[in-house]
């Protein structure tokens, strides 16, 4: 009994020696550790927009007119609007549409005030003076998400956000409105052989 005892232990032992020395000879076959770089990057953005869309009495002309201010890549803010009449009864349509740094931005929790000339497409250009004044129930919202390429890169993102719905008056009217703002960030890990 004793043997069989010792002929057991002498097999584990072995056995474990065994995979003690493939493991180190695989570790020391392994490549080199990798490096990461990890670029980070967050924003926050504030905007405003309105626009009216219709049609004419006899079905025929059909018009859309939009304007929207906000925080642009660079850190400043612009101003844009768009115009466009089309006629499908004569199949005639004309449109002009152009963007602006602002002249005065501003934005709190239920209204924005934006004032610019813009120069437009047609070589004219209109003057803009434009406040908008949150009317609904401020809507929340968010979304994260996740992105991983083994051995090259994992991503995670995370945007977060509001809008509000809004009457604008000032030197255009509109039908459709609202104000939003949103955060968010970005993390990418990049990993790179060494």
């Amino acid at each position: 009994m004793h043997s069989t005892d010792l002929r057991q232990r002498t097999r584990i032992t072995a056995t474990v020696a065994g995979l003690l020395a493939s493991l180190g000879g695989a570790l020391l076959a392994a490549p080199p550790a990798s490096a990461a770089t990890v670029f980070r990057v967050q924003y926050s953005s504030e905007y405003a927009q309105a626009y009216t869309n219709s049609v004419s009495a006899d079905g025929c002309t059909y018009s859309s007119t939009s304007a929207g201010a906000g925080t642009a890549a660079d850190g400043g803010t612009t101003v844009f609007y768009f115009s466009s009449t089309f006629n499908q009864c004569t199949w005639e349509g004309s449109s002009a549409y152009g963007e602006a740094p602002t002249e005065t931005f501003t934005v709190d929790r239920n209204s924005a005030h934006a004032v610019a000339t813009v120069p437009l497409s047609d070589g004219s250009q209109i003057y803009l003076d434009l406040t908008w004044q949150g009317t609904g129930v401020v809507e929340r919202g968010g979304t994260t998400s996740r992105s991983v390429l083994p051995g090259q890169y994992v991503q995670r993102t995370a945007v977060r956000g509001t809008t509000q719905q809004a009457t604008v008056t000032g030197t255009l009217s509109f039908e459709n409105a609202y104000i939003s703002t949103s955060k968010g960030a970005t993390m990418l890990v990049a990993i790179t052989g060494s």
